[in-house]
């Protein structure tokens, strides 16, 4: 268990987000890839934001409310956004996962590019699997 690392269970299929973007096309792309928020990159794949579904709600509420114009990502998104590395311990990130108000998706970064995403779901999959073989033995 203790040798699992991010390299082992992350995916390099996600979707990403330009900041670019007018915001109700956004929300479209998450619900139509059926995801919680994404990572915003810029033209390089460089890592920049985060739009999750709680970015969003705020700005519709009030948007829609005065019929105020077009809405991009860039002005919404978080732009302070928890990533991992690949040679991070899945322990480690299962750690930051159990804290109260922590993402359930990480971008995972190598050189300032995000290069996929790690779930909780794949997090307690790889761990689970992990503590079965313990069992076994």
């Amino acid at each position: 268990m203790f040798n699992l690392h991010v390299s082992d269970i992350f995916s390099r299929s996600f979707l990403s987000i330009s900041p670019d973007l007018e915001l109700t096309d956004a929300i479209d792309q998450l619900i139509k890839h059926n995801v919680l928020g994404a990572p915003v990159v810029d033209e390089s794949g460089a890592l920049i934001g985060y739009l999750s579904e709680q970015d969003c709600l705020h700005p519709l509420t009030t948007n829609s409310y005065f019929c105020d114009g077009r809405i991009q990502v860039k002005e919404v998104m978080s732009k302070e956004v928890l990533t991992c590395a690949l040679n991070d311990s899945l322990l480690d990130i299962a750690a930051r996962m159990q804290r109260r108000h922590q993402p359930k998706r990480y971008p995972v970064v190598e050189q300032g590019k995000i290069i996929g995403m790690v779930e909780r779901s794949q997090v307690l999959q790889a761990l689970s699997q992990s503590y079965r073989s313990c069992s076994a033995a």
